[in-house]
């Protein structure tokens, strides 16, 4: 029986669908983080699960917070996120709206001591922000989205019958134009290192993690600060895999076609490879007759995408591996958290596919 091949994306919470779909045509399951009181849960193709357990009061304190935290974060000042820890000793009286303005410019105010849970609380806060600033963007993507149908619709009809006889290419070309700058996402805008620190601690507080051998990104700069954190380490930089060309489905409603006919296509090259990463992800290291038959398995895959990838949108996923160390131990340099025996050897090495 063939074993399952997981990945987890990050550095995000209830990510878009779109970021997860060119993953989705590899992987055999897709998971993500969620946050207390979010919908996301089990579906077709992936599934969102919540890293770490609360009680029915935390979670209730967090949806609050939320919900009081949209639209209105420059209202928020001293003692708010206390009021999350509260019988849990030490209260952080930062403010939101210093927390917010920390995000969006990079700049950290000098630390105050917080017990476990309050760090945790405020790494939470800082995703959920994340989540609304995206949404945001997402609002204003649709606006430009119907602003251009409705110029499209208005250039129509003062043409008239120009239209049916090819029109002004170059009015054309403008709309094709806006309307692909409105369907592209910009991410997140908040500090991608503090969204990845704050990601970090729920992944060392997640139980199920380490049976995942597979992180998976849209943000090329996480692996920036990953190998930041695996060169302090060890003293070495990761080692970049292999890359793959798969293909995108701009539109959602076509996508489920192309992931079974991808996957039907590519079973055996594609069964090949990740079975690969998985015998990578379990040893500390990796031998050169391993890596060679990965990357030849990887020029098979790609070979047989080729059918897919004409007349479709495509997009480059490339491997990386971090030789010798976990994710866990990466995440604990990354947040500053202490690790036992942080020199010791690991018997793992912590794999991260890059999409760009």
């Amino acid at each position: 029986m063939t074993q399952s091949f997981n990945a987890l994306f990050s550095p995000e919470t209830s990510p878009h669908p779109a970021d997860l779909q060119t993953f989705r045509l590899l992987c055999d399951a897709l998971f993500f983080y969620a946050l207390p009181g979010s919908k996301a849960g089990q579906q077709e193709l992936w599934t969102g699960y919540t890293p770490v357990q609360f009680s029915g009061e935390e979670q209730a304190r967090f949806q609050s917070l939320a919900n009081e935290l949209k639209g209105h974060e420059a209202e928020f000042h001293g003692g708010l996120l206390a009021s999350l820890s509260a019988g849990y000793g030490d209260r952080d009286e930062a403010s939101v709206g210093s927390l917010v303005s920390s995000l969006r410019s990079g700049k950290i105010a000098a630390p105050l001591q917080k017990t476990e849970n309050e760090t945790l609380w405020q790494a939470m806060l800082i995703l959920k922000l994340a989540e609304m600033y995206r949404e945001e963007e997402r609002e204003i993507t649709q606006g430009f989205m119907a602003i251009a149908g409705k110029e499209a619709e208005l250039f129509a009809a003062i043409r008239g019958k120009e239209t049916e006889e090819g029109g002004d290419e170059e009015e054309e070309q403008t709309l094709r134009e806006l309307a692909a700058a409105a369907t592209t996402l910009s991410g997140p805008t908040l500090n991608l290192p503090r969204l990845a620190k704050a990601w970090g601690h729920l992944y060392l507080r997640d139980t199920k993690a380490t049976e995942i051998p597979l992180l998976v990104t849209t943000h090329k700069e996480l692996q920036s600060l990953l190998a930041e954190g695996y060169e302090a380490l060890t003293g070495r930089l990761p080692r970049q895999l292999v890359s793959l060309a798969l293909p995108t489905q701009t539109e959602s409603t076509g996508y489920a076609a192309l992931a079974e006919k991808f996957r039907a296509a590519t079973g055996t090259s594609r069964e090949h490879f990740n079975r690969l990463l998985m015998g990578i992800a379990a040893n500390g290291t990796i031998s050169g007759e391993l890596l060679a038959e990965l990357q030849g398995t990887g020029n098979d895959l790609n070979r047989t995408a080729l059918p897919f990838l004409k007349g479709c949108p495509s997009e480059t996923i490339r491997f990386y591996a971090y030789e010798g160390a976990s994710f866990g131990a990466l995440f604990a340099s990354l947040t500053g958290t202490p690790i036992a025996e942080p020199q010791k050897a690991s018997s793992a090495t912590g794999l991260l596919a890059v999409l760009s």
